[in-house]
């Protein structure tokens, strides 16, 4: 029987929703020129993927900083003259009130009755500190990427995790909605993993294979872990 399970926070556990796509369209509302949000937002997340390996590979920074430099950069590529450390903050502060779906607290509620049950997430700690706090979600430990100074889906994030809980690799599951960040890094380093697939997106074609598919968290309690 498994051990540890470790939990990604956002898509996961909390609810994401719509509030970094709103953000998005309250700086646009700023510029002069007409640019649409939903190009722009992605825009934006390939810059971040493309920043948070750089973090990786090179010097740690903070993920706020990293929204800094991924702002920075779209104004650059769409010639927005307006100072980005200031409108990055109306991104920031959305990152803080994110709520957790229905489901959750009653199933980690159940899952700590059998595990030890870890959040392992790409952020910074007092933003998800507090979204759990203000949900009252609780777990047994929590570890960031400020913790860890890694993002996912760098090996060290995971064996971090196992080496603060003295847990085999063998004896966890991750648990996430990201083939790369929860499903291909921790299988990387002998983790079991555990994709939650709540609008039923994934497909075998992907290359990535997890262990188990769910739908929502309260399905992992029914798996023969």
């Amino acid at each position: 029987m498994k051990k540890l399970l470790i939990f990604d926070a956002y898509g996961t556990l909390l609810s994401t929703g719509k509030g970094s796509l709103e953000a998005t369209k309250k700086i646009l509302a700023l510029q002069e020129k007409e640019i649409d949000p939903t190009i722009f937002y992605k825009d934006w997340k390939k810059y971040h993927r493309k920043h948070l390996d750089e973090a990786n590979a090179s010097k740690f920074i903070l993920e706020k900083e990293i929204f800094a430099k991924d702002l920075e950069a779209l104004y650059e590529q769409y010639q927005i003259n307006r100072p980005h450390e200031k409108d990055v903050e109306i991104m920031l502060e959305s990152l803080i009130g994110r709520v957790v779906f229905p489901e959750v607290a009653e199933a980690i509620r159940e899952l700590c009755k059998k595990y030890r049950v870890v959040i392992g997430s790409t952020t910074d700690t007092e933003p998800l500190l507090v979204n759990l706090k203000n949900n009252g979600l609780e777990v047994d430990a929590v570890y960031t990427s400020e913790m860890i100074q890694k993002y996912k889906p760098a090996q060290m994030f995971y064996q971090y995790i196992l080496q603060e809980e003295a847990c085999r690799d063998e004896d966890a599951v991750f648990i996430g909605d990201s083939l790369i960040d929860d499903v291909e890094g921790p299988q990387s380093v002998g983790i079991t993993a555990v994709l939650v697939d709540r609008d039923s997106k994934y497909s075998k074609t992907s290359g990535v294979c997890p262990d188990y598919v769910v739908k929502c968290i309260d399905d992992i309690i029914r798996l023969n872990l």
